[in-house]
């Protein structure tokens, strides 16, 4: 995927990049991306939020990938799965963020987490919306 395809605001993208070094330990997406307070388009809102929540629960499950504290592990494990269930099921703002969806529900490691009918569902509709 060439770089410029890919749709991402200045916002999101320093939030997934800087969120996991600067925030402190309660902090979410929604309160580093500032949803509601640039209105934009809510599609490409809330997939921005959803893709900058995700790629932070991602860092976070990586960040602890050795530990030994097992329920550390499967909390961080559980709500890397919300996330991504969260972002396969928004809308794709456009064909690059489609893409992504479908990579990341095609990837072997997500495909014990997307066994869902509603991120089919998601994943149907986006394309024929995009299409």
């Amino acid at each position: 995927m060439a770089a410029g395809q890919l749709s991402l605001t200045r916002r999101a993208l320093l939030a997934a990049c800087a969120a996991p070094a600067l925030a402190p330990a309660d902090a979410d997406a929604h309160d580093l991306l500032e949803v509601g307070s640039f209105p934009d388009d809510p599609i490409e809102d809330t997939w921005d939020f959803a893709l900058a929540h995700y790629r932070m629960c991602e860092m976070a499950l990586d960040a602890v990938a050795h530990t030994e504290d097992e329920a550390l592990y499967d909390r961080l494990g559980e709500r890397h799965h919300d996330a991504l269930q969260t972002l396969l099921r928004t809308p794709a703002p456009d064909v690059a963020a489609l893409a992504l969806k479908l990579d990341l529900a095609l990837d072997e490691r997500t495909l014990e987490y997307f066994g869902d009918l509603a991120g089919m569902q998601a994943l149907k509709q986006d394309a024929r919306r995009l299409s």
